[in-house]
This record gives C-alpha cells, structure tokens and sequence, in this order.
C-alpha cells in the first residue's frame, strides 16, 4: 500500500511525530534535549510556526505544531532533522541518518483534538517501558504549563485559555488522563478528526486546487504576497553582501564556478538566505541562478570547515537594517 501525500496548508494544527532508526536512543541527556528544542525555537521562528506542545522521549517525539500562512512542514522538519542529526553524530561519535526517513503528520482538527492531543503528549513519559512522571519530566513541555517560564517559541495561552489560565486546572485535566485511553484515533493515515471534519478539510483542498476558486485565489494573493516580502529581503542581503565584498550584484548570479571573493561572497549568500530565509535549496538554487539543489550543499560542505565565511555571515548579519 502505497504511502498517502503529505497534507501541507497553512493555518492548520498538526500532530507530528518521528521514530529514531533502529530504536536508536536520540535524547540520552539534558544537553541533547535543549540542543533539539534550540533548533525547535529557530525554526519555528523562521517558518513562523506556533508550537503548542511537545515530548522528546528516549527513541522518539511528539510536537502539537501550528503552521501560519505559508505551508512549508516539510521543509521545517528537513530543517530541523538535518540540524539535530548533524549535532547529534558530532557529539556522540556516529554517522548516518538518526530518525527514520519519513516523519508522519497528521492535520488535527483544533476545535475538537487541541486539549486532548496536548494531554495525550503531555502523558507520554507515562506510558513508557520505564514511566516517569510526566510533571517532573523534563523533555515535556508540561512543566511550562505547570509552572510558567516558557521559552518565547511555546504558546501555552491558547490551550490555557479553557482552564482560565488557571495552572492546576490544567494538571488536573492531564492527570485524568493517566487511567484513560487518550491516544487519538487516526484517520486514513492523515487525519485526527471526524467524517465531517476530513470532509471540509478534503474540501478545501480540492478549492485550493480549483483554479478560480474563491480559496484558490486568497491562497495565490498570500503566496504573491510572501514571495514579495521574501524576495525583499533576499535582495537587502544580497546588497548587504556585495556590500561587504566589493562586488556588483549581478556577478553572484552568474551560475558558473566563482574564485576569491566572489566566490567567498556567493557562499556567505547562500548560508544568509538558509539561516534568514524559510528557502528550501532548490528555490536558493533558483535565486542565485545556480543548476540544480545539489550545488547548495556542496557549498554548505565547503563552508563549515572556513571560519572566514562564517565570521562574514556574523558581521552581516549584525548590521542594522
């Protein structure tokens, strides 16, 4: 059977979820947790994706992950797999891929599933082969709702908002649930709904879809209107660069192989746009007239190993808008 395409729409909730390969341990310690949940923050804030909660359990995590008005799941998670595992092999000495290939998402409907999919993840520690609790553990996100003091990228309010903002209400609610069978029910391998909740969503995919469609057309005015506001900023860093190289900007465009500070300056833009940008390296490839995605990581592996690159895309960046 072959595997359903990924559900990608912006303004939606979804529950996401990956598995390490071979039941390899992926969080052996505090330090590998707060490295994941600084890449969580990053991206989150470049993708501009409200997180509602999370788990980070010893072979696998739960995120409760909303997207705002671009659909890019796949890339922030590309993003944020990649950035982790490279962390991650660094430390403890391995190679290769450490989550399996295909993480899973699935659209939620937030009317119905946002407290009980919050509670569900809340209670993982629980349910583990080696429980613990799940309001002293600290790969959860409950501790936050618990005892306040979340980090900026956490948006407890709404979720808080049922209980009043009252704390211990809250608790309460997730405690109920450790003698309850809390894990939702997936449908069609997508959806956590019901009928007439994957009815409207299938709905307003096929409008989506629908040339001349009233959605049809408030989707391509929001993707006209990031794709201007993106293309801005490119352009701001790309004179920021030729700026700081003494270059004219159309020579980073030119496609072909470049030598001193050209060539320096052409990498320095590459990592600017990946680090300030929600780009997949296909569109990067396509703004510097550059053949084919792979050009930009053989560039990225070029560039990890000059600190002179690195310290041109710090100075660049701390200049003022």
């Amino acid at each position: 059977m072959s595997r359903p395409k990924r559900i990608d729409l912006p303004f939606c909730l979804y529950h996401v979820f990956s598995r390490t390969n071979s039941n390899d341990i992926s969080f052996p310690d505090s330090r590998d947790m707060g490295k994941f949940l600084k890449y969580l923050g990053k991206y989150a804030l470049l993708f501009s994706y409200r997180i509602h909660a999370w788990c980070l359990m010893p072979n696998h995590f739960h995120l409760l992950m909303e997207s705002s008005n671009q659909a890019a799941i796949s890339e922030f998670m590309r993003r944020l797999l990649t950035a982790y595992t490279i962390y991650f092999n660094r430390r403890h000495g391995r190679h290769g891929h450490l989550f399996q290939g295909r993480f899973k998402s699935y659209v939620v409907d937030k009317a119905e599933y946002l407290l009980a999919l919050s509670r569900y993840i809340h209670l993982n520690p629980s349910s583990w082969s080696k429980p613990k609790e799940p309001q002293t553990y600290h790969g959860s996100s409950l501790r936050y709702y618990l005892q306040g003091a979340a980090p900026s990228f956490l948006y407890t309010d709404e979720i808080l908002s049922w209980f009043k903002g009252d704390r211990k209400q809250y608790e309460r609610y997730v405690m109920e649930g450790m003698n309850q069978e809390t894990k939702p029910q997936i449908m069609m391998q997508r959806y956590i709904g019901n009928q007439p909740f994957v009815r409207r969503l299938c709905q307003r995919i096929r409008q989506m879809d629908k040339a001349g469609s009233r959605t049809s057309r408030g989707q391509r005015k929001r993707e006209r209107f990031l794709k201007e506001s993106e293309d801005k900023k490119a352009n701001l860093l790309k004179n920021r660069v030729c700026d700081h190289f003494q270059v004219t900007p159309d020579l980073l465009t030119k496609g072909r192989r470049l030598r001193h500070d050209v060539g320096k300056a052409r990498k320095v833009m590459i990592l600017l746009l990946l680090e300030e940008l929600p780009w997949s390296h296909k569109r990067i490839a396509n703004y510097l007239g550059l053949k084919g995605k792979s050009i930009i990581s053989y560039h990225l592996l070029q560039i990890k190993n000059d600190p002179a690159i690195l310290q041109a895309v710090q100075t660049i960046k701390l200049q003022k808008p």
